[in-house]
This record gives structure tokens, sequence and C-alpha cells, in this order.
């Protein structure tokens, strides 16, 4: 006896980003993104160098709205989450880049470690 089962768009996606969070690099990506987006805001902050202002890509701490290098940042996620330079740095670009798709996956695939 065979049964249908009827669902909607929304429920649909929301399966399918349940099946697709199986993968360990989906989990990892949706991970880091939820840490971003509950802690830090990307600011742009000027600096005086040689008589020239220059605008330097940083970080805001919500909590208490102090500005962190990308550097600080970057080395403070590697120390929490454990994955390998060049996926953390494709994690953060494509936050700041607003390119993380629904599914958690990167603008590029790199390996997780």
């Amino acid at each position: 006896m065979k049964k249908k089962l009827i669902i909607t768009e929304s429920q649909l996606q929301r399966l399918k980003v349940t099946l697709t969070e199986n993968n360990a690099h989906a989990i990892m990506v949706k991970r880091i993104k939820e840490d971003l987006d509950t802690n830090y805001e990307p600011v742009e902050k000027f600096v005086k160098e040689g008589g020239e202002y220059s605008s330097v890509p940083m970080f805001m701490i919500k909590i208490d709205e102090e500005v962190i290098t990308s550097e600080k940042l970057f080395e403070y996620l590697k120390t929490k989450h454990k994955v390998s330079n060049e996926f953390l740095g494709q994690v953060i670009k494509d936050w700041v880049d607003k390119k993380i798709s629904d599914d958690y996956s990167l603008s590029k695939n790199i390996p997780l470690n």
C-alpha cells in the first residue's frame, strides 16, 4: 500500500536543510556562522597612516562594542572551532560578504581540515 506525503514548499526547504546538515562541512559552517552572527558585527575603521586616512576592516564585539582586528577574530575562532586556516578564512570572508547559502555551503569548496 502506497502512501503519499504532501508538504508545503517551506516544509520542503526545512527538510532539505536538515538533510544537508548531516554533512559535517555544513554543520561546521552553520556553527561558525551562528557564532559570528550572535557575537560579532563587521565594521570599517579609519586609521591615519602617513598623513592619510585609510579604511581598515575590523569586527565589533556586540556585547561590549570593543573593536578587534580580523587577525584577532581569526585566532580566537581557530582555537575555538579547530578547523583549517583556509576553511575558517573562507567562512569569515563569505560571512562578511553575505555569501553563505541557506544550506550552509561556501562560495569556494574548501576542505574542513
